[in-house]
């Protein structure tokens, strides 16, 4: 099966009719760079393929963002120009701007008020399961096209962050005309999965406890607060704040009662360390994490 279209544009439908009646709402965003699509439907399918690009080196990774609180749209009204005669041409349609609101903790705040000045383009990412963008010349699969893409300050009066993502589409048309979806989890070709399971592997908060010079207690969570199960001990990084030193641990035990909650032994001297999680590329990691030198906790050993 081909893209599904909202217009006769996909030559492996037939308009209108075709579209998908139900995709839900908007639930989260995979943000894109610029220049990045995939180039057919097939490879959009496959969720190997979602995770590479999430997984890549930081200039080109592909970066899905929590899933929403809340979504505010504003429509621009379509533009317009009066001759000196008085006739009237249409020039191009209104743009939409979206406020998506996410809510979490302050240090995921700090995460993604790193993504500020950054041009991106995405896809969305449906409650029933679709992945929504656009298609061309009905074969790639392709993200809107965004102008204005900002992270704005916290609104929240409580322990945690409710975050304003403000972006503007640059194009109307590609989701009056062109716009295209697939559903993974229905299709089920080449493989079967939901895309709101994917996450976004920087998308980790540490938190460490109980640090000694023969171990401490790391656990580890999402932006949606769901707990990172599986680590191994080369995903954790410990690093002498100091020298830049990295102490390999000696094991990783994860607790048998409570999911995403871990025991790191290692032998460490007293000083001060970062520790966090690996950056992507580590040998021997296997949740593909992106860790970054800023993201990593401040710990006293003595």
């Amino acid at each position: 099966m081909g893209l599904k279209a909202s217009s006769g544009n996909v030559t492996a439908l037939l308009g209108k009719q075709s579209a998908p009646s139900d995709l839900g709402y908007p639930a989260g965003i995979v943000l894109v760079p610029k220049g990045e699509y995939f180039a057919t439907d097939t490879l959009a399918k496959v969720e190997a393929n979602w995770l590479d690009n999430i997984n890549s080196v930081d200039s080109l990774r592909w970066r899905v963002l929590p899933l929403q609180y809340d979504v505010e749209p504003t429509k621009e009204d379509d533009v317009y120009a009066t001759s000196s005669t008085g006739n009237v041409a249409f020039v191009r349609a209104g743009k939409t701007t979206i406020k998506y609101m996410v809510k979490v903790t302050p240090f995921v705040m700090s995460q993604l008020n790193n993504l500020n000045g950054t041009d991106f383009d995405l896809f969305i990412i449906t409650s029933n399961g679709f992945i929504t963008g656009y298609s061309s010349d009905g074969t790639k699969f392709q993200p809107f096209s965004l102008q204005n893409f900002r992270v704005e300050g916290d609104t929240s009066v409580d322990l945690l962050s409710m975050i304003p993502i403000v972006w503007t589409y640059e194009d109307p048309t590609q989701w009056n005309s062109q716009a295209s979806f697939i559903q993974p989890l229905k299709e089920g070709s080449p493989d079967v999965w939901n895309p709101r399971d994917v996450k976004d592997p920087k998308a980790i908060t540490t938190i460490v406890t109980l640090g000694t010079t023969s171990g401490f207690t790391i656990y580890l969570e999402g932006y949606d607060k769901v707990p990172f199960t599986g680590a191994v001990k080369e995903d954790i990084v410990v690093k002498d704040t100091t020298t830049g030193v990295l102490t390999a641990l000696t094991t990783l035990t994860e607790d048998a009662d409570t999911s995403g909650l871990y025991a790191a032994a290692a032998t460490i001297a007293a000083g001060t360390y970062g520790i966090g999680v690996a950056p992507v590329g580590t040998s021997g990691a296997t949740q593909g994490f992106a860790g970054l030198d800023n993201d990593l906790q401040e710990v006293t050993i003595s």
